[in-house]
């Protein structure tokens, strides 16, 4: 296993989740990075008109340098190129043009941009190269201003709304970007207002200076603002480019049309989701496609790019008719640990009937205590922080008592962790004999609700010292208890039958964690916590018993903490950790 990563920093296993997909979902990625640098850059030098038109002019020239410079200039012809190319293939690839709003208002923006950005690249860089006009500031200004500012408004609001749709559906796989988005919001919305207030104040002041120049008869100020005809041949190639961009758009539709109309005469199959509905589609849409084309709810937090999972479904009946999965799938199910019958939606193609489960409840708008309140809940995927509480040696100890006193012991234990549990913000999930699983979520993420973990061990190794001194007369010997602490993603729902459904958790976290207490067992010590684990809540781990272990069921070796009493690690709780 990986090197738990220091506390506070961002898990690095998020960070190559945000680069799955194939090749050419890659190239998309980079070529849609390099342009909205591009434009970043670009608005933020229009935001300099702020300060002066010298001060814009000069930015200018050193991003110029760098952007009309030939490998400048090919970078950004092909990422604009590769962009537009691989846009116009997932169109045509659609078996449907149902979507979520996001991804259509981003699709529609996305290809009113070509429209809108022609003139603009026409009037500037290639009249630049053609006939070696400076199209500076004061070029574009004077072009521009008045009549031309509606058609440049709309092209930076689309291209930067468009912009940041896309760093969003792709960026919010990070923990990270999830907490920095209240911040990032300010340059969301601050740069393209300032870029547009940068513009208008320039504009104005040459309406200023030309009236200036008429008035006082100062050519020298009118001068400054001077606009060179635009090449008959360069005009010529707009109507040229438009239309080709016209055709393009249109073939890629067209393509998904014929489809569409393919599909009347194509053998049906059924697809049924547990919990309802059954719906009928035929070969070659992906699940999610059908899911979407049916208006079945189904999850999908990056859009159906094989980068998330949270489209995934567990397979009931009719594995056999599923496409094989490809590599980018295989590689996204076996980051999960998912098992052989679970599959991506958004990957897998049925050619038959088929019956599967969505593994996470489509239902976004419930909060999680309502969501987990639910008796028909699906699942839900979270990360959390568990805890194994276990009474050592408590099996020798029932073999002296009576039924009654046996049950009786146990429950003043239940009682005694689990208020202590809920207490640091946590829920029982589930008995096994004499032991307890403890789970622990929060709104600000993993890390405090690793610490709310450990705050809880620390609370129950008092509770129970306080239980046997109540029960001193009742017990042959002092209670005494083993925990194992971890985190990571599991699956929340409720499993069983009828009535008897409850909650339960699944996912290798737990598994992991119920080992780490046989380990404090095997070891003698209160506490055995993953380093990761410990980390995450701020515990550093400079004094403590820390070794790299091998832990059954997991195939690398784990970095874990032993703690003789719960309880020693509470001061720790109290100071940052050492990283």
């Amino acid at each position: 296993m990986r090197e738990p990563p220091p506390a506070g920093r961002p898990d690095p296993e998020a960070g190559a989740r945000l680069w799955r997909g194939s090749v050419a979902q890659r190239l998309r990625l980079v070529s849609g990075l390099v342009l909205f640098a591009f434009a970043a850059t670009h608005f933020a030098n229009h935001a300099l008109g702020l300060v002066g038109l010298d001060t814009m002019m000069e930015v200018a020239r050193w991003r110029v340098a760098v952007t009309r410079s030939l490998p400048g200039s090919l970078i950004l012809g092909l990422a604009l190129l590769a962009h537009i190319a691989f846009s116009l293939v997932r169109l045509a690839e659609r078996r449907t043009l149902r979507m979520p709003p996001w991804e259509a208002m981003q699709t529609l923006l996305g290809f009113a941009i070509p429209f809108l950005l022609v003139p603009h690249v026409l009037g500037t860089r290639i009249t630049n190269l053609v006939d070696g006009t400076r199209t500076t500031y004061a070029y574009v200004i004077a072009r521009i201003w008045p009549d031309g500012m509606g058609y440049q408004t709309a092209l930076l609001l689309v291209v930067w709304l468009h912009g940041c749709l896309g760093l969003h559906a792709w960026l919010r796989l990070s923990p990270l970007y999830r907490r920095m988005a209240p911040l990032l919001a300010v340059p969301a919305f601050g740069l393209p207002a300032a870029a547009l207030a940068g513009i208008v104040t320039q504009g104005r002041l040459m309406e200023r200076d030309r009236v200036l120049a008429r008035r006082f008869d100062a050519p020298d100020l009118d001068a400054r603002w001077q606009v060179p005809p635009v090449d008959t041949t360069v005009a010529a190639w707009g109507d040229t480019v438009t239309g080709i961009i016209y055709a393009a758009v249109a073939l890629a539709l067209g393509v998904v049309l014929m489809r569409a109309a393919a599909t009347l005469r194509a053998r049906r199959f059924s697809v049924t989701y547990v919990g309802g509905p059954t719906v009928k589609s035929l070969e070659g849409p992906t699940l999610l496609e059908i899911s979407r084309a049916n208006r079945v709810p189904h999850v999908s937090v990056c859009g159906g790019r094989g980068r998330c999972s949270t489209c995934r479904v567990l397979v009931v009946a009719g594995e056999e008719s599923l496409s094989a999965a490809g590599p980018q799938e295989a590689a996204a199910l076996r980051a999960i640990g998912a098992p052989g019958n679970v599959r991506l939606a958004c990957q897998a193609r049925p050619g038959g009937d088929v019956a599967v489960m969505r593994i996470l409840d489509p239902r976004r708008s419930e909060t999680a205590d309502k969501h987990l309140t639910n008796t028909d809940v699906a699942g839900i995927e979270r990360e959390v922080a568990i805890l194994f509480i276990d009474i050592r040696g408590f099996t020798p100890l029932s073999e002296r008592k009576l039924p009654f006193d046996v049950v009786f012991i146990l429950n003043r234990f239940f009682e005694a962790a689990g208020r202590e549990i809920e207490a640091a913000g946590g829920w029982i999930g589930g008995y096994a004999g004499d032991g307890l699983l403890a789970l622990f979520t929060h709104p600000d993420g993993i890390g405090p609700a690793c610490r709310a973990a450990f705050i809880a061990a620390a609370r129950v190794d008092g509770a129970v010292s306080e239980l046997n001194r109540q029960l001193a007369a009742e017990l042959p010997a002092a209670l005494r208890i083993a925990m194992g602490l971890h985190a990571g993603p599991l699956v929340l729902g409720r499993l069983g039958y009828g009535a008897s459904r409850g909650m339960s958790v699944i996912g290798p976290a737990v598994n992991l964690a119920s080992r780490l207490e046989s380990l404090a067992k095997a070891a003698d010590m209160q506490l055995v916590a993953s380093a990761e684990a410990a980390l995450r809540a701020g515990i550093g781990l400079d004094g403590l018993r820390v070794e790299t272990v091998s832990v059954r069921g997991v195939r690398a070796e784990l970095p874990v903490i032993y703690a003789p009493q719960a309880a020693d690690l509470a001061e720790r709780l109290r100071r940052p950790a050492a990283v």
